[in-house]
């Protein structure tokens, strides 16, 4: 085969794998005989939910429903986080106005936008290869920490390569925990980092440590705040919780979190000084370079 096709044949493969990432559950969000502007809000609101859980919402108001049928929440969700371009409704759906939907979705991570085509099978596929432009612009940093046993224990992520920065904060599952297996930290971490990516987020670079060292990169226990912003799935939540109630609630102990699967919020107040974070950074184990690090702490 001469390099011409080898190189044809890598961008073919390449294209194809990026159409696939999420493309069924993708698929399964577009409501039984669904228009083309009822399908463009069900597809763009699932590839937004896939990629930021507990997404905060800006405003309040359900958009423009007229025509919305099926997909009325679809639209009421987009609405609420300013992701659809101004003056599109349902019933006025077109490839452009599917172009506009596309790129307010990819530009606040700075990622490119597929080009939009028609039909239902390209509108699916094209909302996979936004999904993945996205979901290759995101820069997040695990934070976890295990119990004696190793077991999962504390699930964080630094996420502020976003529209809109934060810390996720996932439900531990104690059944995850670390490699018993010898081998470097990245070895004793991916199959837990593996386990709590799902087809669009992906985690690679993380830190962990003990519960009490983990906590301390964020908290001033006892003077810090954390204000929740939102929970997936929804719930009444959005408040300041008191310092003496943070580290139930990053832990998932706390009565406030039944139900909820990921918290999304920020820590107020007081940090830890240098000296106390130091410390954690020489007793935890990462594979964070500095220059990892500074791309994950930048925001877009």
């Amino acid at each position: 085969m001469t390099a011409r096709w080898l190189v044809l044949a890598a961008v073919l493969l390449l294209s194809w794998s990026t159409a696939q990432v999420c493309e069924p559950e993708l698929r399964a969000a577009v409501p039984p005989g669904a228009s083309d502007g009822q399908a463009a809000a069900a597809l763009l609101a699932r590839a937004v939910q896939l990629i930021e859980p507990a997404y905060p919402e800006l405003r309040a108001g359900n958009g423009p429903l007229a025509g919305a049928g099926p997909a009325a929440e679809a639209v009421t969700y987009l609405h609420r986080r300013r992701l659809l371009p101004d003056g599109w409704t349902p019933e006025g759906h077109g490839p452009a106005a599917w172009a506009a939907m596309l790129a307010r979705f990819t530009d606040g991570y700075r990622a490119p936008a597929p080009e939009a085509g028609a039909g239902r099978d390209a509108m699916v596929a094209e909302a996979a290869r936004a999904l993945q432009s996205v979901a290759d612009a995101v820069r997040p940093v695990v934070v976890f920490a295990v119990d004696d046993q190793e077991r999962l224990v504390l699930f964080l992520v630094v996420w502020n390569w976003t529209p809109f920065p934060r810390l996720l904060v996932w439900r531990p599952r104690p059944e995850l925990r670390l490699e018993a297996a010898a081998g470097g930290s990245g070895e004793r971490a991916a199959p837990l980092l593996a386990a709590m990516s799902s087809c669009a987020l992906r985690f690679h670079h993380f830190l962990f440590a003990r519960e009490e060292q983990a906590l301390r990169l964020f908290l001033d226990q006892g003077e810090s705040s954390f204000e929740v912003l939102a929970s997936d799935p929804p719930r009444d939540l959005a408040r300041m919780i008191d310092p003496d109630e943070v580290v139930d609630l990053l832990t998932f102990r706390s009565p406030l979190l039944a139900g909820v699967e990921v918290l999304s919020g920020g820590v107020v107040g007081p940090n830890p000084g240098f000296g106390a974070v130091l410390g954690v950074l020489l007793s935890a184990r990462t594979n964070l370079s500095l220059e990892v690090a500074l791309r994950a702490l930048a925001i877009p």
